[in-house]
């Protein structure tokens, strides 16, 4: 074996070096989320949700009506990703969509009674996952995360 070369049997204890990573507070922010995402993702396994799909249900309970573009301004999703999404839920009837009465090429969305049922299951877990996230910070922490990503947004 030449003098460089790690020897296979520890070439998974070696850590990979990510200082010059965490430097960036980009990379921080950004690794935060994914880590979030997976705790969110292990949650909403038994529910079958992802994470937008859920965030589609919350704004179509606290809008109701809302139509397509509507939900895809407010989440940042374009309209093919967002009609695959939807067609999803529907499949699982925990939506329905109705035609506007003023304009037949909107369809305006609403919930089902199991999608409704479905969204209070899912809320209330990402309730405790929520308490739990919020136990790492103090208060006086979480107002200045939550002023912090406010002015990130901002940019």
């Amino acid at each position: 074996m030449a003098a460089d070369e790690i020897p296979a049997s520890t070439e998974q204890e070696v850590l990979v070096d990510q200082s010059r990573l965490q430097r960036y507070l980009g990379y921080r922010i950004n690794r935060a989320s994914l880590h979030i995402r997976k705790l969110f993702a292990r949650r909403m396994a038994t529910l079958q949700l992802k994470a937008v799909e859920y965030s589609i249900l919350v704004l179509i309970d606290a809008n109701r009506g809302i139509n397509l573009r509507q939900l895809g301004d407010a989440l940042d999703v374009s309209p093919p990703n967002l009609v695959q999404v939807i067609d999803r839920l529907s499949k699982r009837k925990l939506l329905k969509r109705v035609r506007s009465r003023q304009d037949r090429r909107i369809q305006h969305i609403n919930l089902t009674a199991d999608g409704s049922a479905l969204l209070k299951q899912a809320a209330k877990a990402v309730a405790k996952l929520e308490d739990e996230i919020e136990q790492v910070f103090t208060a006086t922490e979480q107002k200045a995360l939550i002023r912090g990503l406010r002015d990130l947004l901002e940019l």
